[in-house]
């Protein structure tokens, strides 16, 4: 794991921790492992693919839901900082679940996840990690 981890392409990457988990079998890369991880975040894949890792790797808690304790940590570290105030943490995490939650229970379903992420122009050029100059 700490090969994988320390590559060039994941170690600026803020949820290196995450991905290698969610990639890794008990924190263990198979060779295979680490080309399914290349494949999903490579130009080429699909945007469903993209879409069901980006879920898995944003629900920290491994719940099956983005909730209100993932998208905080999720705004922490895209935000790269621990100084942020609670107040706009709270704005964030708010708006996010106000434009994306359709069901009101206060937290993101796959479903859910995935419509927003559909929506999104960016989505698919920004969960692209390049590895190995490919």
């Amino acid at each position: 794991m700490d090969q994988v981890i320390s590559l060039p392409a994941l170690r600026v990457n803020p949820f290196r921790d995450r991905i290698c988990r969610v990639f890794s079998h008990n924190n263990v890369f198979s060779f295979e492992d680490v080309l399914g991880m290349a494949s999903v975040f490579s130009e080429q894949a699909c945007p469903s693919l993209k879409i069901e890792y980006a879920f898995r790797i944003y629900d920290f808690n491994e719940n099956g839901f983005i909730d209100e304790d993932d998208l905080q940590k999720i705004v922490l570290r895209l935000l790269n900082s621990d100084d942020v105030s609670e107040d706009l943490l709270m704005d964030v995490t708010h708006h996010v679940l106000s434009e994306s939650d359709l069901d009101n229970d206060n937290m993101l379903s796959f479903s859910e996840f995935e419509h927003a992420m559909a929506k999104s122009p960016d989505f698919m050029n920004s969960f692209r990690i390049h590895f190995w100059g490919c």
